[in-house]
């Protein structure tokens, strides 16, 4: 999904968001049925619910789950941000600096866990609280530049399968410094086995990857094929290992959505 927002630019929700890809226009997670992502707004209701959102000097940024009164359920949109990895979906992030304002756009988000804390709900009353640590995309790359000139894992086909699907399930309750963690291991994890799949051959033209890399593995670089960038883990039926030239045909030849549409059916095939 190549998304049409800039990032830190301002968008007026009802007319930019809603109107194109709809979802609940109130609350602070929007989940729409036909979209592949989920719509995260932080700042909406922050002084009289109570919630907590806070970026962190790690890049990290700290999202109280939704529900106003009592103790938070791992229900309905939490559960859509817990789950979005192996939905398919991604976490895109707002934040709304004034009350009727209009919202910027903070990027693209993974769920790297979630903890419980206590914090005031609508009343003013002590609950438990479900708090998110969203991880930006941007700074985990596995594009080519950063990893592709690495050995892969030296484990059996087999076993790289397993802990790609394992790095696709949804995140359990840790601490954020794990949740950081957990994150860059598990996006490695989709990496190795995707490139191991491949078998050194791109997964779009067919051809044998163009050359070797200092470690003598075949070139290919990964691609997310329904995001805008090529960052943070992905259920393994979402990512393709392509050759430079159709990789960045992908992203911006004039058949890109031919392109990726053809490489959804045939990745799909590949995971049967």
């Amino acid at each position: 999904m190549l998304w049409p927002f800039e990032l830190h630019r301002s968008y007026h929700r009802r007319n930019d968001i809603h109107a194109r890809f709809r979802g609940q226009q109130q609350g602070g997670i929007s989940t729409p049925a036909e979209a592949p992502g989920i719509f995260i707004f932080t700042g909406h209701g922050a002084g009289h619910v109570g919630y907590q959102d806070a970026f962190e000097a790690d890049g990290s940024f700290r999202y109280t789950g939704q529900g106003q009164l009592g103790d938070m359920r791992m229900i309905s949109g939490n559960r859509a941000i817990r789950d979005h990895v192996q939905n398919g979906k991604d976490l895109l992030l707002f934040q709304q600096t004034k009350k009727g304002g209009p919202v910027r756009f903070e990027g693209l988000y993974v769920c790297g866990g979630w903890e419980i804390e206590q914090q005031p709900d609508m009343d003013g009353q002590p609950r438990q609280a479900i708090v998110f640590t969203l991880v930006p995309q941007n700074g985990l790359s596995i594009e080519a530049e950063n990893l592709a000139t690495e050995a892969p894992a030296d484990l059996p086909f087999v076993e790289l399968k397993r802990r790609a699907l394992e790095a696709a399930t949804s995140p359990g309750e840790t601490s954020p410094r794990i949740a950081m963690v957990n994150v860059r291991v598990r996006s490695r994890a989709v990496r190795d086995y995707v490139l191991a799949r491949a078998a050194g051959v791109c997964e779009s033209c067919q051809n044998p990857a163009p050359f070797l890399t200092g470690t003598g593995q075949p070139y290919l670089e990964a691609h997310h094929i329904h995001k805008l960038s090529d960052g943070g883990p992905d259920h393994p039926a979402s990512v393709a290992a392509l050759c430079p030239n159709c990789h960045r045909q992908a992203h911006f030849g004039a058949d890109q959505v031919i392109l990726n549409n053809e490489l959804i059916e045939r990745v799909r095939q590949l995971e049967k």
